[in-house]
């Protein structure tokens, strides 16, 4: 399905058209992803009122989880990373704020009343996470190692995605949308879910032993489910010949 992208109008509806389209390109992926990411946004039902630190982390994670969705899904893969990890540093600092509701922890105020949330002060939560949840923080840590060696900065790898050269080496394409892979967009979509699910279930094992906010009724019933979808998803696309084929490429250069 081509998508035109010569003017910014056709841009816009060729996005709309992505989006309205995906369950038709991507199937069970991309309905996976989305009832993840809408179930994200509805799984807390109420914070105690000295928790809105919380509050503001949570609001800002569903918020780019749900962009990183609706760039995978309009071809733009670094745009869908860079939201990803912003989720994930939303979440590790709502995982903190559940436990660690204090204003100072977040950020510091100069003598001009200036905010600063420093870098710091980011360590510390992160120090606090390694302590009190260390295979958490240490998935939180690889997810965002992944996104930052192949997304999050300029490189030749993610730039492959908008050049192309054609065949008689005379002519160049360099389009708008990424030039897409349906493999690698049903692999972002599902790492999309994965994160989302991953850091609930750090919120609600935080939660656990201080009960601050409320998870809806059916919570753990519809997390095991989406789980259960999202580990058969993994299963699936491991099992591909393409998948076995780029392990065994970086197997060896990972013993060197």
């Amino acid at each position: 399905m081509g998508f035109p992208q010569s003017s910014i109008e056709e841009i816009v509806e060729s996005e709309r058209l992505m989006v309205v389209n995906a369950n038709h390109r991507y199937g069970k992926h991309y309905t996976h992803a989305r009832g993840v990411s809408v179930f994200l946004t509805l799984c807390i039902t109420a914070i105690d009122p000295d928790r809105m630190m919380f509050g503001r982390f949570f609001s800002q994670m569903k918020k780019h989880h749900m962009l990183a969705l609706f760039s995978a899904l309009r071809l733009h893969k670094v745009q869908a990373m860079m939201n990803l990890r912003i989720v994930l540093e939303a979440g590790a600092s709502a995982a903190f704020a559940i436990a660690n509701p204090e204003r100072h922890h977040f950020v510091d105020t100069d003598e001009q009343g200036i905010l600063d949330a420093s870098q710091e002060l980011t360590k510390k939560r992160y120090a606090w996470l390694d302590k009190n949840y260390e295979e958490q923080s240490q998935w939180i840590k690889n997810a965002k190692a992944q996104i930052n060696s192949s997304a999050a900065h300029a490189n030749i790898i993610s730039a492959d995605s908008v050049f192309r050269i054609g065949d008689a080496g005379d002519q160049i394409s360099a389009p708008f949308f990424d030039i897409e892979d349906e493999y690698h967009v049903k692999t972002d979509l599902w790492l999309t879910a994965s994160v989302a699910i991953g850091l609930m279930d750090l919120l609600y094992r935080v939660n656990q032993s201080r009960n601050v906010i409320e998870f809806r009724d059916n919570f753990s019933a519809t997390f095991a489910q989406m789980t259960a979808s999202n580990d058969a998803l993994r299963e699936e696309m491991t099992a591909t010949d393409r998948y076995k084929k780029a392990t065994e490429k970086v197997g060896p250069s990972k013993k060197r």
